[in-house]
């Protein structure tokens, strides 16, 4: 499925109105700081922090992921969600395979959850042909 660019400036303008009127909520965080992924193959995450914090707009709400970590990958990407809109966004990495990202994980400009749900994502590690998939997941959060 191909993203027009109207859909994608669409989505980048809702997530600047999101972060430009936004406030925090209540949080769960289960992910458990310091933990490697790794396959067969060698390639390894490590994620170091996943804080999943909550913002509002409206009617609307954003799921955030601030996450950091390293890889020995050449490339990572991570999965967002909005509105029925899936991409794998690339992740900033320094020379030693560093990286820190805050995202917004998923939106809704419309409507958020008005009970407790739980959200989740991937990270995918790439490097040489060899793909890690690392799924996170938020625990209970609530707007």
């Amino acid at each position: 499925m191909k993203v027009s660019q109207t859909q994608t400036n669409f989505k980048i303008l809702i997530l600047l109105i999101a972060f430009t009127f936004s406030a925090c909520s209540k949080k769960n965080d289960p992910t458990i700081n310091g933990k490697k992924y790794a396959d067969a193959r060698g390639t390894y995450v490590t994620v170091s922090n996943a804080d999943w914090y909550l913002t509002t707009q409206g009617s609307g709400g954003t799921v955030n992921l601030k996450v950091s970590g390293a890889t020995n990958a050449d490339k990572i990407t991570i999965t967002t969600y909005g509105d029925g809109l899936n991409s794998d966004i690339n992740m900033s990495m320094g020379s030693n395979g560093q990286f820190t990202q805050d995202i917004p994980v998923s939106f809704s400009a419309t409507s958020r959850s008005t009970s407790t749900f739980q959200q989740s994502t991937t990270l995918k590690a790439y490097r040489g042909t060899d793909i890690l998939v690392v799924t996170l997941n938020s625990g209970n959060l609530s707007y």
